[in-house]
Formats: structure tokens, C-alpha cells, sequence
């Protein structure tokens, strides 16, 4: 089965203006955006230099690491740097901005398509839990910091010169995309030709119902596999398109098992049954809390795991025996009303997951976190 990589040997060698831009073009470009590019793109550099850039500074033992919740994508880098229809665009703006006080976690870029055209990419979640904090956040904040940094960055940086403007992001990134979109300045608005959510999450139903999001959602794609469930949490409105993936479960989130046929994703009617189950469960939750309650449990857990040095994703997946009593002792330290708080609300996740799964299938998934075949 093809994927994206299949696709730069196909159409690598072929310009933009042999072959226009498409939606395969926008999840490489989505992609492009988890390069840590700081001290690389400070300023306008081509892509294929950027690329060589970060090889040199990073070692392939570092790359695998910070990708480890992925494919491993040198392969996929390496020919987005050497072809001809990637490598020659410039790099025009790049910016990172971590803060753990804050839980923000953002990076984006613009890639100029031709002196018109530019591409803005918004970084999705990466393995650091700061990240992921703040994908929890998205259920009770009206706006999270890298939302606002998000419209900031389209406002400040992208000029009058600009007449097509295409914008995306995977995971988060695509959240951010359609957050940008929506509140960025008329005069910017008008000119964007599409929105991309590729497997990002969506919005509290308030956001929804807002004139602004309503005036963008003509232009809004969502993009997800067929086992979503990154893509399914919140709320989405608008099309959608469901691509199908070489992998299984939550490994379905990584773009570079997505299906390409040409130049384009190849489709199915709708996502499966699992991706509705897993949205019901989440929303059914969602809506017995408070958005106070909500704030109090995502703090309190996210405060548990920093205590016993659970930075990243994969020390989550990969939790050592020696750590639990840590979180323990942690969670004993609570008071009365934090601990009722975090174990009446795991209880009603517990029950809402037993309404829509069969009891000795709500852990099945669990078993696909160390395994993509």
C-alpha cells in the first residue's frame, strides 16, 4: 500500500505548476512542521537546506527519539529535502515557543509556494506531556496559549503580497489551523483558500456556534483514518473525508500510514465503530462535569505524573513498576476533595466506556500501544 513517501517518488520531480496543489501536499507540509527547526530557519532558507540542517544538528538516534510515537520518517525527510517539487520552496518563518507554565506547546512555519502562494503549517502534539496537557485543556478553555499564539503568528506574519493562502496542521496543528482561520484578520480571511484538520480535535459546541467559525467552515477539510480518535474528541462541523491507514488503533494517527493513490488519499464512506465509541464515551463524559471539574482533574493529574518525572509520552507508555508507588504516595498527598474529584470522575469514565463496549474489550486497545502491525 502506498503512502506519502510513495507519493514524492510519483510526484516529486513534478512543480507546483505542472502539478497544482493538493490534499497530499497539505499533510506533508503538516508534517514538515514537527522539525525543530530553531537555529536552522531564522531566517529565509530553502527547504532542502532546512532539511540538511536539522540532519546535521540532530543525530538519527536523537530524530528517533523525538518521533517515537511515529514511523520512523528519515526516509520520508530525506526525499521531501531531494525533490524537485518540495526542496527548491522556501522557508520563509519558523517559530518555537515551549513554556511549561503555561502548558503551550507551539511551533509553526510558512512555506512560500510561489510568490503568491504560501502555506501556513501549525505543529501538532509531540511526545512531550506539556503538549498533550494542553490538548486536554481544549475541554474547558475557551482559548488555549497556543491557540492564541496561532492567530498571532497568521496576523503578524503574513503580508498583503500573499494572495493564496493555504493553512493545516496534523494533530493539534490542524486545531490550531481552523483557530487561526477563524479569528485571523478580514483582510487575511478572505484570501485563505482552504483549511486542513488533518486528525486534529475539534471545539467546544460554543466555539461551533460563533459567526466567525460559521463564515470560515466553507473552506474547512478535515481529514481523517479510519480509526480516529485524536480527530473524533470535541466537536467538528463541516466535510470530512476518512482516509484509510496501513496500521491499526491510536498508530493509525501517524500520517505516514495514511493511503495515497495519485494525488490523492485513498477514501471510505466513514470512520469505524470504534471512533464512534470512543467519541460517545468521551462526550457522554464530558457533558456529567463542569468545565471547573474538568480544569481540577486534568491539573491534578498532569501535577502527578511531573512529580515523578513523566515528562513524555513514552515514559507513560513504558511506565516502570518503581514509578507506581511514586504516583501513589503522590496521589495519597491529595486532599480529600481532589482524591473524591479524580476517583468519582475515572469511576463515570469507567461507566460511560461500559455503555458502548463490551466490558472485556474497554482495555482492548491498550495491547496495540507498543505494536503497529
Amino acid at each position: 500500500m502506498a503512502n506519502i513517501e510513495d507519493y514524492l517518488k510519483w510526484r516529486g520531480d513534478l512543480s507546483f505548476k505542472v502539478n497544482p496543489f493538493n490534499e497530499v501536499d497539505n499533510l506533508i507540509l503538516s508534517e514538515l512542521a514537527y522539525l525543530n527547526l530553531e537555529g536552522i530557519a531564522d531566517k529565509k532558507i530553502k527547504m532542502k537546506d532546512a532539511i540538511e540542517g536539522y540532519f546535521k544538528k540532530y543525530t538519527e538516534k536523537e530524530i528517533l527519539k523525538e518521533f517515537a510515537l511515529s514511523t520512523n520518517p528519515i526516509n520520508f525527510y530525506r526525499q521531501l529535502q531531494n525533490s524537485t517539487r518540495f526542496g527548491n520552496l522556501n522557508i520563509i518563518k519558523f517559530v518555537n515557543e515551549m513554556s511549561k507554565s503555561e502548558s503551550k506547546q507551539f511551533s509553526a512555519l510558512i512555506v512560500e509556494m510561489d510568490l503568491n502562494t504560501i502555506y501556513i503549517a501549525f505543529k501538532g502534539t509531540d511526545k512531550y506531556l506539556i503538549g498533550w496537557k494542553e490538548d486536554f485543556n481544549l475541554s474547558y478553555m475557551d482559548a488555549v496559549p497556543s491557540q492564541i499564539s496561532a492567530l498571532s503568528f497568521i496576523n503578524n506574519h503574513v503580508k498583503f503580497k500573499h494572495r493564496k493562502i493555504y493553512i493545516g496542521g496534523h494533530s493539534k496543528g490542524g486545531n490550531l489551523a481552523v483557530y487561526a482561520a477563524t479569528f485571523c484578520k478580514k483582510n487575511i480571511q478572505k484570501r485563505i483558500k482552504a483549511v486542513y484538520n488533518n486528525d486534529g480535535p475539534g471545539f467546544l459546541d460554543e466555539f461551533i456556534a460563533l459567526p466567525n467559525y460559521q463564515t470560515i467552515l466553507p473552506k474547512i477539510t478535515t481529514i481523517l483514518p479510519e480509526t480516529s480518535i485524536i480527530g473524533m474528541l470535541l466537536t467538528h462541523k463541516g466535510q470530512y473525508k476518512v482516509v484509510k491507514s496501513n496500521t491499526v488503533g491510536i498508530w493509525q494517527h501517524d500520517a505516514l500510514s495514511w493511503q495515497v493513490n495519485k494525488d490523492h488519499f485513498i477514501t471510505i464512506e466513514k470512520v469505524d465503530e470504534t471512533s464512534n465509541k470512543i467519541q460517545q464515551t468521551i462526550t457522554d463524559w464530558l457533558q456529567k462535569i463542569g468545565k471547573k471539574e474538568r480544569e481540577e482533574f486534568i491539573n491534578t493529574l498532569f501535577d502527578l505524573l511531573d512529580k515523578n518525572k513523566i515528562e513524555t509520552v513514552e515514559d507513560l507508555i513504558k511506565l516502570k513498576l518503581r514509578k507506581i508507588p511514586g504516583l501513589l504516595k503522590e496521589f495519597t498527598k491529595l486532599n480529600e476533595k481532589q482524591r473524591k474529584l479524580m476517583m468519582d470522575l475515572l469511576k463515570d469514565l469507567m461507566t460511560e466506556a461500559s455503555k458502548h463496549f463490551e466490558r472485556k474489550s474497554i482495555l482492548h486497545p491498550l495491547k496495540y500501544l507498543n505494536r503497529r502491525d
